[in-house]
């Protein structure tokens, strides 16, 4: 993603050994554990990630505008000479509208492997939600879900501490 936001090479660089030579060390009863190097790259806490964030939600920013443009997923619109949203991020969460068809939904679920395949970051399914809007059918919705690997329509209080109007 450094690179395709044309970042100087040396940059790039710089920023991946940060992030490929990483190790951890946790104290345990005010013992050193011995180091460890995680198993994935990038992690919530490290220094780097609230930039690297930012620019890998460019990415999937970037994916999901692809897929509108290109007419494979719809969005939504306020009003119909609105123009039309896909997609809401807000630090490392996302708000991802579509229309409640399973190939809208089959396009999503490959947007978001594509992303973790190329960003290392993995979609938590079990904290995800999804909403349907009231007058969707039950087949409708068993099919999203199952496209999108989603299943659950919980959505706790709503988002951020503001209620969901559903």
């Amino acid at each position: 993603m450094l690179v395709k936001l044309e970042f100087r090479r040396r940059w790039v660089d710089l920023i991946m050994k940060c992030v490929r030579t990483v190790r951890y060390q946790i104290k345990v009863n005010g013992t050193l554990t011995e180091q460890f190097i995680p198993t994935r790259s990038l992690r919530q806490g490290d220094t780097l990630s609230p930039y690297l964030f930012v620019i890998y939600a460019e990415g999937l920013s970037a994916l999901l505008h692809e897929a509108e443009e290109q007419g494979r997923i719809s969005g939504v619109k306020i009003c119909q000479n609105a123009s039309s949203v896909s997609h809401l991020l807000f630090a490392d969460d996302s708000v991802i509208f579509l229309k409640a068809k399973q190939e809208e939904a089959a396009i999503l679920h490959d947007i978001l492997e594509l992303y973790e395949n190329c960003s290392g970051q993995c979609i938590n399914t079990e904290k995800s939600a999804i909403m349907f809007s009231p007058n969707t059918d039950i087949a409708a919705k068993n099919q999203v879900k199952s496209a999108v690997r989603i299943t659950s329509e919980d959505w706790k209080d709503g988002y951020l501490g503001l209620p969901h109007v559903g």
